[in-house]
């Protein structure tokens, strides 16, 4: 099974490493374009767009070269009181980065997720 948030966040890292512009993504899906907004939101990568090739489509994104670590994660549940651990294991320091969740709510940073006082599963993190 592939795990596309994984393979995006690693595509990241090593196009942010290799000093690319920019990072052709593939496949595209809807939680990975939800993931990449978020990105976006907190200023790690620029623009991005979608191109419909026929097949999966894939995703073209501006490098704005801010992410010094981006990995995807297994799908672990994690409760309100837990978020706090979690920071600390997978952050440098308290925040700086973010991590992001799938809730019941939807896909969001673990952040939001702790004002609305829902736990959810760990997808990526990126700092």
């Amino acid at each position: 099974m592939v795990n596309t948030i994984t393979d995006a966040c690693n595509m990241l890292k090593n196009a942010e490493r290799a000093r690319k512009k920019e990072v052709m993504i593939s496949p595209a899906s809807k939680e990975l374009q939800k993931v990449l907004r978020i990105f976006q939101q907190y200023a790690y990568i620029g623009e991005f767009e979608r191109y419909d090739d026929g097949r999966q489509g894939k995703f073209k994104i501006a490098l704005l070269g801010k992410i010094n670590e981006c990995s995807g994660l297994m799908r672990l549940n994690y409760k309100v009181n837990q978020f706090e651990a979690l920071e600390r294991k997978l952050l440098p320091a308290p925040g700086l980065g973010i991590i992001v969740l799938t809730t019941n709510q939807g896909i969001m940073t673990m952040s939001e997720a702790e004002d609305k006082n829902i736990g959810g599963m760990t997808l990526c993190f990126i700092y």
